[in-house]
């Protein structure tokens, strides 16, 4: 696929909703381990949400789909993950504007590859993490690497190649230990296991590689 419209992100975003809901039980036991516990709710709720309000409405951009789905997460999940996780699709929907401003209602490789570069900056700068935090940081900047290196013009390759950076960034976690948050006060337990945050952006980058095959077969 070498372009990407709104409806087939939004089939996408749907099956992405529908995997995290699938996960919130494995996200809370690892969580339960090396966290407070509550981040598999707290995915499952922002994304049971935005799959029942903000991907039932109509979008004439991919620039608004994202934007009320990051918007979407922000107001269910609360908190810094609501935050980081709504940046992860408001800060790069700029990647969906022309050069003259007009929103975008398709687009190829190279507005997604920038959407999560842009995002990854976003993330950074407001939770000012770092590589080897140990945050989702870390899953989303190996995505980001392995979709730069990607050199076709298929946006499908390029998720599943965000998806593989991404499981890779979930590994370096588990020999990370945490500085950010309040996981920061799990350091003696965390080594060994992934960070929760990580996990979930991998999930996200396969919901999104799943979900557009589905588009393909009139799912949405």
């Amino acid at each position: 696929m070498k372009e990407i419209d709104v409806i087939s992100l939004q089939a996408a975003l749907l099956h992405t909703s529908r995997l995290i809901v699938e996960k919130e039980s494995f996200l809370t036991q690892l969580d339960n381990i090396v966290g407070d516990g509550d981040h598999g709710t707290g995915m499952r709720d922002g994304f049971l949400e935005l799959s029942q309000t903000a991907l039932q409405e109509s979008y004439a951009s991919l620039y608004d789909l994202v934007y009320a789905s990051g918007v979407s997460l922000v107001k269910t999940m609360g908190g810094a993950s609501g935050v980081i996780f709504g940046t992860l699709f408001i800060g790069g929907r700029n990647a969906f504007l022309d050069e003259a401003g007009t929103k975008l209602q398709s687009a190829g490789v190279c507005a997604f590859r920038s959407f999560f570069r842009q995002s990854a900056e976003s993330i950074a700068k407001r939770g000012r993490a770092k590589p080897n935090d140990r945050t989702m940081l870390d899953a989303l900047l190996h995505a980001v690497e392995a979709m730069d290196a990607y050199t076709g013009d298929d946006v499908q390759t390029l998720l599943y190649e965000g998806w593989q950076g991404a499981q890779r960034g979930v590994e370096a976690t588990k020999q990370m230990l945490p500085r950010m948050g309040r996981t920061k006060n799990f350091r003696d337990v965390a080594l060994g296991y992934p960070d929760p945050g990580a996990c979930s952006t991998a999930f996200i980058f396969q919901g999104l590689y799943e979900g557009l095959q589905n588009s393909e077969e009139n799912e949405f």
